[in-house]
């Protein structure tokens, strides 16, 4: 069967399509439509987009949404309640004030930061069900879809792409991997997926995790930053202080069977430490995790296992 596959650009990242199918060219074409569709609804980068809509009316009124972003509206909340966790879908006025990852990136103040955590609060989005309407009760409040909305985005492509009988493939949203099936050319039946080393340079892989049908997820503090009088800053914050996370943990690294659930986690598993870190993720159903501290040892939840080079999850290799 021949291979296809395509690299663009778009929503700041690379993004690589390959896919086992005779119309392969074509299906590649509809899942960069669908693609850019998502990331222009879904965007906080875009005035008008219909998540900024949502956005513009903190404060003044419920705004009415198409079903698919509603979903995930809804599906981000319920994870943002649990206070245990970082994970923060109402964190937006945060990320702006700090714009880590931009030119205009800077150090706050803490005067400035306190003023908005009073308004990084997810129980404050109200949803109509009837209606299918989105409310941000608090003036000045701002959704942030950018810890969940590529797991969607490429979920949604895969489902796409299985119901038009793909067999074999993957995704890859920036690092963000989903796979179809198994590589073909692989005697294992895998795709063999690397985990960046957050403590070398871009591209320098520390394990190999042999996937089939599943998503890895990887976040980490080595993805974006800025430095301030030699002090770097990197973007996952703690929407209880408003700073970024103080942790040992370099990376956290989520498989699951939906991306959606692999990039929930793998902001959600950014702890105080490994070891609150590790006793979370492994108290969670339908996950993995690999963790990589900040002196570069790795570990892993109860479900895998580590012999230095691959790790695999352990009904595997029985």
């Amino acid at each position: 069967m021949p291979s296809y596959k395509t690299r663009f650009q778009m929503m700041g990242t690379f993004i690589d399509l390959v896919i086992h199918h005779h119309e392969g060219e074509q299906l590649l074409k509809e899942c960069y439509l669908q693609l850019q569709n998502f990331a222009q609804r879904f965007t906080v980068n875009q005035p008008n987009s219909e998540l900024m809509s949502v956005n513009h009316n903190a404060g003044i009124r419920p705004v009415r949404v198409k079903a698919d972003l509603y979903e995930l509206l809804k599906s981000a909340k319920a994870v943002s309640l649990d206070r245990a966790n970082p994970f923060n879908v109402a964190i937006g006025p945060l990320i702006k004030t700090w714009c880590i990852g931009f030119k205009d990136a800077k150090l706050p103040t803490d005067s400035e930061l306190n003023d908005k955590l009073d308004i990084v609060d997810p129980s404050q989005i109200v949803f109509d069900d009837v209606y299918q309407t989105v409310f941000l009760t608090k003036a000045g409040m701002q959704i942030d879809l950018g810890a969940i909305a590529k797991g969607y985005f490429a979920d949604r492509i895969k489902e796409y792409l299985v119901s038009q009988n793909v067999k074999s493939g993957y995704i890859n949203l920036g690092g963000n991997v989903l796979t179809l099936g198994y590589s073909l050319d692989n005697p294992e039946k895998a795709w063999n997926v690397g985990i960046q080393d957050p403590l070398s340079t871009r591209g320098q892989v520390c394990r190999v995790v042999p996937l089939r049908d599943q998503s890895m997820v990887t976040s980490g503090i080595n993805e974006r930053y800025f430095e301030h009088n030699g002090v770097r800053y990197h973007h996952l914050l703690d929407p209880k202080n408003g700073k970024p996370i103080v942790t040992d943990i370099a990376s956290v690294t989520i498989i699951s069977n939906l991306s959606v659930d692999g990039e929930i986690w793998s902001t959600a598993g950014f702890l105080s430490s490994i070891g609150e870190a590790l006793a979370y993720l492994n108290l969670q159903s339908g996950i993995e995790a690999i963790l990589i501290s900040n002196k570069g040892d790795v570990f892993v939840t109860h479900g895998l296992e580590d012999n230095g080079l691959t790790i695999r999850q352990r009904q595997e290799s029985t």
